[in-house]
């Protein structure tokens, strides 16, 4: 048996208003407000008030350790974000319907949520998001394509499956 006790871990982390993840090695005891401060050391945003985990509506609070929120077994990512909700607008067949989410959201997460608004059977699988022209990757998220901008608009479009 080892002894040896890890001190510090690798986070994968999402900044909103960025395409690409980044991340940091820390220590294993490190709260959330220490890891904010990092995050905004290193980005120069001041702006950055809270953390999440991918797909949860509660932040992380101030005191509480991150590495106990992470489940090293599922891979979801930390998000470091502006205060409150993102609006997402999402059109289908000429009809649009808005919520609220958080910049951790997947598209997958507003793929089901567009799915009961606008009543539609199927599966999340079926269909897809695109912003302008760009179709968007289920597991994206909502603050890596927000641009920084608390509104949103998408369409939610059908996938086109090869026929053969």
């Amino acid at each position: 048996m080892s002894d040896i006790k890890i001190l510090e871990r690798e986070v994968l982390f999402a900044v909103e208003g960025e395409r690409r993840p980044r991340s940091l090695t820390l220590p294993v005891d490190i709260t959330a407000t220490d890891f904010l401060e990092r995050v905004v050391a290193l980005t120069g945003r001041t702006e950055l008030v809270e953390v999440l985990i991918e797909d949860e509506e509660v932040t992380i609070q101030g005191d509480h350790i991150l590495f106990e929120r992470i489940v090293v077994d599922e891979f979801k990512l930390v998000h470091v974000a502006t205060e409150g909700k993102i609006k997402v607008e999402v059109t289908f067949n000429g009809k649009t319907k808005d919520t609220g989410f958080r910049p951790s959201a997947t598209m997958e997460k507003i793929i089901r949520w567009a799915m009961g608004a606008f009543e539609l059977e199927g599966e999340p699988a079926d269909f897809q998001l695109k912003l302008g022209n760009e179709v968007l990757a289920a597991g994206q998220h909502l603050g890596q394509i927000a641009e920084c901008k608390k509104t949103v608009r998408l369409n939610l479009v059908m996938k086109i499956k090869p026929q053969g």
